[in-house]
Protein backbone atom coordinates (compact mmCIF):
# COMPACT_ATOMS: atom_id res chain seq x y z
CA UNK A 1 0.00 0.00 0.00
CA UNK A 2 1.19 3.30 -0.49
CA UNK A 3 1.69 4.13 3.26
CA UNK A 4 3.68 1.54 3.44
CA UNK A 5 5.54 3.13 0.53
CA UNK A 6 6.03 6.37 1.97
CA UNK A 7 6.38 5.49 5.64
CA UNK A 8 9.42 2.78 4.60
CA UNK A 9 11.07 5.81 2.20
CA UNK A 10 11.33 8.16 5.43
CA UNK A 11 12.65 5.74 7.77
CA UNK A 12 15.48 5.32 4.71
CA UNK A 13 15.89 8.91 4.76
CA UNK A 14 16.31 9.35 8.66
CA UNK A 15 19.02 6.68 8.43
CA UNK A 16 20.76 8.45 5.92
CA UNK A 17 24.15 10.11 6.98
CA UNK A 18 23.05 13.77 5.65
CA UNK A 19 24.81 16.89 6.61
CA UNK A 20 22.98 20.42 7.38
CA UNK A 21 23.14 21.53 3.35
CA UNK A 22 21.11 18.43 2.75
CA UNK A 23 18.52 18.84 5.13
CA UNK A 24 16.22 21.18 3.07
CA UNK A 25 16.40 19.01 0.15
CA UNK A 26 14.85 15.84 2.06
CA UNK A 27 12.25 18.38 3.52
CA UNK A 28 11.07 19.32 0.14
CA UNK A 29 11.16 15.61 -1.01
CA UNK A 30 9.25 14.57 2.09
CA UNK A 31 6.79 17.27 1.40
CA UNK A 32 6.21 16.31 -2.17
CA UNK A 33 5.49 12.53 -1.25
CA UNK A 34 3.04 13.57 0.86
CA UNK A 35 1.61 16.20 -1.48
CA UNK A 36 1.22 12.81 -3.95
CA UNK A 37 -0.96 10.80 -1.35
CA UNK A 38 -3.71 13.58 -1.16
CA UNK A 39 -5.99 14.30 1.66
CA UNK A 40 -7.06 11.66 4.53
CA UNK A 41 -10.02 10.01 2.13
CA UNK A 42 -6.42 9.00 0.31
CA UNK A 43 -5.78 6.35 3.44
CA UNK A 44 -8.13 3.19 2.37
CA UNK A 45 -6.79 0.96 4.98
CA UNK A 46 -9.78 -1.24 4.42
CA UNK A 47 -9.27 -1.86 0.83
CA UNK A 48 -10.50 -6.01 0.44
CA UNK A 49 -9.37 -6.08 -3.14
CA UNK A 50 -5.70 -4.77 -2.46
CA UNK A 51 -5.94 -7.07 0.61
CA UNK A 52 -6.59 -10.39 -1.49
CA UNK A 53 -4.03 -9.51 -4.14
CA UNK A 54 -1.28 -9.16 -1.43
CA UNK A 55 -2.27 -12.50 0.22
CA UNK A 56 -2.62 -14.65 -3.29
CA UNK A 57 -0.52 -18.07 -3.12
CA UNK A 58 -0.28 -17.56 0.73
CA UNK A 59 -0.44 -20.92 2.45
CA UNK A 60 -4.02 -21.80 4.90
CA UNK A 61 -2.40 -23.64 8.30
CA UNK A 62 -5.87 -25.28 8.75
CA UNK A 63 -5.73 -26.80 5.65
CA UNK A 64 -1.92 -27.87 6.10
CA UNK A 65 -2.80 -29.50 9.56
CA UNK A 66 -5.93 -31.34 7.87
CA UNK A 67 -3.79 -32.33 5.09
CA UNK A 68 -1.08 -33.97 7.50
CA UNK A 69 -3.86 -35.55 9.80
CA UNK A 70 -5.12 -37.39 6.86
CA UNK A 71 -1.74 -38.02 5.45
CA UNK A 72 1.49 -37.51 7.46
CA UNK A 73 3.68 -35.54 4.85
CA UNK A 74 0.63 -34.25 2.78
CA UNK A 75 0.60 -30.28 4.71
CA UNK A 76 4.20 -30.81 4.70
CA UNK A 77 4.14 -30.88 0.40
CA UNK A 78 1.31 -28.40 0.32
CA UNK A 79 3.10 -25.91 2.54
CA UNK A 80 6.66 -26.42 -0.16
CA UNK A 81 8.70 -28.22 2.75
CA UNK A 82 9.89 -31.53 1.07
CA UNK A 83 12.26 -32.46 3.46
CA UNK A 84 9.64 -32.27 6.12
CA UNK A 85 7.48 -34.15 4.17
CA UNK A 86 9.93 -36.96 2.74
CA UNK A 87 10.51 -37.36 7.18
CA UNK A 88 6.45 -37.64 8.20
CA UNK A 89 6.04 -39.72 5.36
CA UNK A 90 8.92 -42.33 5.27
CA UNK A 91 7.83 -42.11 9.19
CA UNK A 92 4.29 -43.21 8.03
CA UNK A 93 5.60 -45.83 6.07
CA UNK A 94 7.73 -47.32 7.73
CA UNK A 95 4.51 -47.32 11.00
CA UNK A 96 2.35 -49.30 8.50
CA UNK A 97 4.96 -51.64 7.01
CA UNK A 98 5.57 -52.72 10.84
CA UNK A 99 1.96 -52.63 11.49
CA UNK A 100 1.03 -55.31 8.50
CA UNK A 101 4.05 -57.45 9.39
CA UNK A 102 3.25 -58.01 12.73
CA UNK A 103 -0.02 -59.30 11.89
CA UNK A 104 0.88 -61.37 9.50
CA UNK A 105 3.33 -62.85 11.82
CA UNK A 106 0.37 -63.13 14.23
CA UNK A 107 -1.41 -65.00 11.55
CA UNK A 108 1.33 -67.22 10.68
CA UNK A 109 1.49 -68.07 14.28
CA UNK A 110 -2.17 -68.68 15.03
CA UNK A 111 -2.15 -71.01 11.68
CA UNK A 112 0.42 -72.76 13.35
CA UNK A 113 -0.92 -73.47 16.60
CA UNK A 114 -4.37 -74.09 15.07
CA UNK A 115 -2.81 -77.15 13.37
CA UNK A 116 -0.39 -78.26 15.67
CA UNK A 117 -3.75 -78.88 18.05
CA UNK A 118 -5.36 -80.65 15.48
CA UNK A 119 -2.00 -82.66 14.85
CA UNK A 120 -1.68 -83.42 18.84
CA UNK A 121 -4.77 -83.29 20.47
CA UNK A 122 -6.95 -84.28 17.63
CA UNK A 123 -9.19 -81.19 17.92
CA UNK A 124 -11.87 -80.12 15.62
CA UNK A 125 -10.63 -76.55 14.66
CA UNK A 126 -13.64 -75.92 12.69
CA UNK A 127 -16.30 -72.93 14.64
CA UNK A 128 -14.54 -72.55 17.52
CA UNK A 129 -13.97 -69.86 19.75
CA UNK A 130 -10.43 -68.00 20.72
CA UNK A 131 -11.88 -68.89 24.32
CA UNK A 132 -12.18 -73.06 23.44
CA UNK A 133 -8.41 -72.51 21.93
CA UNK A 134 -7.33 -70.84 25.39
CA UNK A 135 -8.66 -73.72 27.20
CA UNK A 136 -6.41 -76.24 25.12
CA UNK A 137 -3.54 -74.06 26.66
CA UNK A 138 -4.15 -75.13 30.35
CA UNK A 139 -6.01 -78.72 30.22
CA UNK A 140 -5.20 -81.70 29.26
CA UNK A 141 -8.03 -82.75 27.75
CA UNK A 142 -12.12 -82.16 27.52
CA UNK A 143 -12.57 -84.15 31.02
CA UNK A 144 -10.29 -82.36 33.16
CA UNK A 145 -11.41 -79.02 31.93
CA UNK A 146 -15.27 -79.61 33.05
CA UNK A 147 -14.33 -81.24 36.20
CA UNK A 148 -11.99 -78.09 37.25
CA UNK A 149 -14.42 -75.32 35.61
CA UNK A 150 -17.12 -76.43 37.51
CA UNK A 151 -15.60 -77.25 40.57
CA UNK A 152 -14.11 -73.62 40.40
CA UNK A 153 -16.81 -71.49 38.52
CA UNK A 154 -19.68 -74.00 39.69
CA UNK A 155 -23.08 -72.52 38.45
CA UNK A 156 -20.86 -69.63 36.12
CA UNK A 157 -19.18 -72.50 34.43
CA UNK A 158 -18.75 -72.46 30.95
CA UNK A 159 -18.64 -76.34 29.97
CA UNK A 160 -18.01 -77.72 26.60
CA UNK A 161 -20.40 -81.16 25.41
CA UNK A 162 -18.40 -83.91 25.43
CA UNK A 163 -18.70 -84.45 21.62
CA UNK A 164 -16.61 -85.27 19.21
CA UNK A 165 -16.79 -81.85 17.71
CA UNK A 166 -15.36 -80.08 20.94
CA UNK A 167 -13.34 -83.29 22.47
CA UNK A 168 -9.74 -82.75 22.67
CA UNK A 169 -6.36 -85.01 24.81
CA UNK A 170 -3.15 -84.02 24.10
CA UNK A 171 -0.29 -86.68 23.39
CA UNK A 172 1.94 -85.14 25.86
CA UNK A 173 3.07 -82.46 27.87
CA UNK A 174 5.56 -81.75 25.58
CA UNK A 175 2.77 -80.67 22.83
CA UNK A 176 0.66 -79.16 24.95
CA UNK A 177 3.96 -76.62 25.69
CA UNK A 178 4.64 -76.00 22.69
CA UNK A 179 1.13 -74.81 21.44
CA UNK A 180 1.32 -72.73 24.38
CA UNK A 181 4.43 -71.08 22.73
CA UNK A 182 2.99 -70.68 19.78
CA UNK A 183 -0.20 -68.79 20.99
CA UNK A 184 1.63 -66.94 23.22
CA UNK A 185 3.97 -65.65 19.84
CA UNK A 186 0.69 -64.81 18.23
CA UNK A 187 -0.69 -62.93 20.98
CA UNK A 188 2.77 -60.98 21.42
CA UNK A 189 2.38 -60.22 17.30
CA UNK A 190 -0.89 -58.83 17.96
CA UNK A 191 -0.23 -56.62 20.87
CA UNK A 192 2.73 -55.27 19.48
CA UNK A 193 1.03 -54.40 16.33
CA UNK A 194 -1.36 -52.31 18.20
CA UNK A 195 1.50 -49.77 19.42
CA UNK A 196 2.09 -48.76 15.73
CA UNK A 197 -1.39 -47.89 15.76
CA UNK A 198 -0.41 -45.53 18.69
CA UNK A 199 2.11 -44.37 16.68
CA UNK A 200 0.45 -43.60 13.43
CA UNK A 201 -1.77 -41.54 15.96
CA UNK A 202 1.49 -39.38 17.29
CA UNK A 203 2.99 -39.23 13.93
CA UNK A 204 -0.04 -37.31 12.65
CA UNK A 205 -0.41 -35.31 15.13
CA UNK A 206 3.37 -34.18 15.19
CA UNK A 207 3.03 -33.53 11.13
CA UNK A 208 -0.51 -31.92 11.82
CA UNK A 209 1.45 -29.39 14.24
CA UNK A 210 4.92 -28.61 12.07
CA UNK A 211 2.96 -28.10 9.10
CA UNK A 212 0.83 -25.63 10.55
CA UNK A 213 3.64 -23.85 11.41
CA UNK A 214 5.62 -24.33 8.53
CA UNK A 215 2.28 -23.16 6.70
CA UNK A 216 2.94 -19.66 9.05
CA UNK A 217 6.41 -19.92 8.03
CA UNK A 218 5.81 -20.05 4.31
CA UNK A 219 3.53 -17.24 4.88
CA UNK A 220 6.32 -15.12 6.32
CA UNK A 221 8.77 -15.52 3.71
CA UNK A 222 6.69 -15.11 0.64
CA UNK A 223 5.56 -12.02 2.08
CA UNK A 224 9.24 -10.49 3.19
CA UNK A 225 10.21 -11.52 -1.21
CA UNK A 226 7.18 -9.78 -2.60
CA UNK A 227 7.95 -6.98 -0.44
CA UNK A 228 10.86 -6.48 -2.58
CA UNK A 229 13.24 -7.41 0.03
CA UNK A 230 16.17 -10.52 -0.60
CA UNK A 231 18.47 -12.06 2.18
CA UNK A 232 21.95 -13.08 0.39
CA UNK A 233 25.39 -14.56 0.99
CA UNK A 234 28.14 -14.46 -0.39
CA UNK A 235 31.61 -17.07 0.11
CA UNK A 236 33.71 -16.74 -2.93
CA UNK A 237 36.54 -14.93 -1.53
CA UNK A 238 36.24 -16.76 1.69
CA UNK A 239 39.69 -18.73 0.13
CA UNK A 240 41.82 -15.57 -0.43
CA UNK A 241 40.54 -13.35 2.35
CA UNK A 242 38.40 -15.57 4.65
CA UNK A 243 35.77 -13.08 4.13
CA UNK A 244 31.31 -13.89 4.06
CA UNK A 245 29.10 -11.64 2.86
CA UNK A 246 26.06 -11.80 4.22
CA UNK A 247 23.35 -8.96 3.62
CA UNK A 248 19.69 -8.01 2.98
CA UNK A 249 18.86 -6.14 -0.57
CA UNK A 250 15.73 -4.03 -1.34
CA UNK A 251 14.02 -3.67 -4.72
CA UNK A 252 12.91 -0.20 -5.71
Amino acid sequence: MRIFRITFSVLILLTLPVGAADAQTIRQSMLAGLEQMGDDDDFDFYDFSEFKEETEGLKSGWKALGLSVILPGAGQYYVESKGKMMLFGGAEALIWANFVGFRLYGDWKKEDYIGWAALHAGVDVNGKPDSYFEALTYYDNIDIYNQLELLYERSEAELYPDTPEYYWNWDSDESRFHYRKLRNDSKTAYRRSLLFLGAALVNRVLSGIDAYRSAGSYNRRKEFSDSGWRLYYSASEFVTDGKIEIGISHQF
